[in-house]
C-alpha cells in the first residue's frame, strides 16, 4: 500500500485520539486541495498491509487510540489493500473513518457488490465527494466542503460524531521529524469573515 505518513495521536480528524494514515495517489486533483503533494505516487513508501498493521500495533501499545482515520491522496484508489487493511483493523477498532473524493453513488457503479459490502462491514464512517474550494465554509466540520457527505455505516456511532461536530473545526500542529505538519480541516481565506 502506498503510504505517505502515519501520525498519532490526532484529535482533529474524528472523535477521540486517533491514528491517521495518509495514502498517496489521487486522480481527482481538486482545485485548492489541502494535500496536492499526495496526488502523485512517485516517492511513496510501499508497505505490505501486514507491515502497516504492525506499525499500528506498536503505536497502540504505547498510547490509547479511540479510532483510525484514513485520508490521502485517495485511499479508495488502492481498493484491495484498503479493504484488507480496514477488515483487519475492524477487529481492534470499531471507529474507522475513511475520506474519499469519490461520491458513494459512483462507488456503487464502479465497485462490485461484494467490495461495497466489505467496505460497509469494515468502515464505520465514510466522508465522500470531491473537495470544492468554493464550498469550504467554517460551519462545515470534519469535511473540506459542504458538498461532501458523512455516511454512517455504523449508525450507533452517529451520536459520538454529532457531539464532535458541535465543537467546530480544529487544527493540530505536530512535528514530523523536522517538519511542522498542520492537521485538520483548514478554512480558506475566502470563507473567513
Amino acid at each position: 500500500m502506498k503510504i505517505d505518513r502515519i501520525l498519532a495521536p490526532i484529535e482533529t480528524l474524528g472523535p477521540g485520539q486517533r491514528l491517521v494514515i495518509w495514502t498517496r495517489g489521487c486522480s481527482k486533483h481538486c482545485r485548492g486541495c489541502a494535500n496536492p503533494e499526495l496526488w502523485d505516487i512517485a516517492g511513496a513508501r510501499e508497505y505490505a498491509v501486514g507491515d502497516i498493521l504492525q506499525i499500528i500495533g506498536n503505536i497502540s501499545s504505547t498510547m490509547e487510540l479511540n479510532g483510525i482515520t484514513i485520508s490521502g491522496g485517495d485511499p479508495l484508489e488502492q481498493r484491495e489493500e484498503l479493504l484488507q487493511l480496514t477488515e483487519s483493523l475492524a477487529a481492534r477498532f470499531e471507529d474507522i473513518l475513511v475520506y474519499t473524493g469519490y461520491e458513494y453513488r459512483e462507488l456503487e457503479m464502479l465497485w462490485t457488490g461484494r467490495d461495497l459490502e466489505r467496505l460497509r462491514a469494515s468502515v464505520a464512517v465514510l466522508i465522500d465527494g470531491p473537495y470544492r474550494e468554493e464550498e469550504n465554509r467554517t460551519d462545515v466540520v470534519l469535511r473540506g466542503s459542504a458538498n461532501q457527505q458523512i455516511i454512517f455505516f455504523k449508525e450507533h456511532l452517529k451520536t459520538l460524531y454529532e457531539a464532535y461536530l458541535q465543537k467546530g473545526r480544529k487544527i493540530q500542529n505536530i512535528y514530523m521529524g523536522r517538519q511542522l505538519v498542520s492537521v485538520g480541516i483548514h478554512s480558506r481565506k475566502e470563507t473567513q469573515p
